[in-house]
């Protein structure tokens, strides 16, 4: 539907809040938009209590939060709430998230008989929905540096997007991507092995048609730096050799 015939569907026949909302939504009033928050940040624990905050100007009365289910779909109204902190911040609450939960969220705030342009869209992703992959490197979690480590992040499940974390992803650490992929695996190179690579690795999964549903956490590996390995194992004459020059020194010195 046009803006234009949109505007005089509303207009013509009766100012309805809906209207009103679509308005602001489809930017009809100049009102600035708002900033929308998400606690906890990514990721959402399935069964966690979230909260979407929608932060606009100063003195709006309500604030609204709406969700669009699919990529170029309208967004729908799912929660509205009367504005806190000075008519600035509007508070919304999830108890219990579940996949239905999941998808795209944006705000607008109700201010001096308008509506605002929507917010930021802000996607709320859901882990532990899908079955925990099971993560292993080779050749070893004791490695020495200078050599190549492979994770192989692995799933029963049919997955396509595969990501490792170093250290805890509560932390918000960045991710990496893998390198290489298939429907039950994503591998992560590492060619050389330094001091910062060492530590926790974890990884997560999900299926590229539903990217807000989420694996569990996989095992935790511990990557350490051991001694590297003798290039070649010494014979009897060396040995022999090393200790007689060891006895030899003793009796120079």
């Amino acid at each position: 539907m046009g803006i234009s015939l949109f505007f005089l569907l509303c207009h013509g026949f009766s100012l309805t809040e809906l209207c009103q909302v679509w308005e602001g939504i489809l930017g009809l009033q100049a009102l600035p938009p708002p900033r929308i928050f998400l606690e906890p940040t990514f990721p959402v624990k399935l069964g966690d209590l979230v909260k979407y905050e929608c932060v606009g100007a100063y003195g709006s009365l309500q604030c609204l939060l709406l969700r669009v289910d699919r990529p170029g779909m309208s967004p729908r109204v799912v929660f509205r709430e009367d504005a806190i902190w000075e008519g600035r911040v509007g508070w919304f609450f999830m108890d219990n998230v579940a996949a239905q939960h999941t998808g795209i969220y944006t705000c607008v705030y109700y201010f001096n008989g308008f509506y605002s342009k929507n917010s930021n869209e802000l996607p709320l992703i859901i882990r532990d929905v899908l079955e925990s992959p099971f993560l292993w490197v080779s050749p070893s979690t004791s490695t020495f540096f200078g050599q190549s480590l492979t994770f192989h992040c692995n799933s029963t499940l049919a997955l396509d997007k595969y990501y490792l974390y170093h250290g805890s992803i509560e932390a918000e650490n960045p991710f990496i991507e893998s390198l290489n992929s298939s429907a039950h695996e994503g591998q992560f190179y590492y060619p050389y092995v330094h001091r910062y690579v060492l530590g926790q690795y974890l990884c997560m999964a999900y299926n590229s048609q539903n990217p807000y549903l989420w694996t569990g956490i996989s095992n935790k590996l511990l990557i350490t730096a051991g001694a590297p390995p003798f290039l070649f194992a010494p014979g009897p004459h060396l040995i022999h050799m090393a200790l007689t020059s060891a006895a030899l020194g003793e009796l120079l010195a």
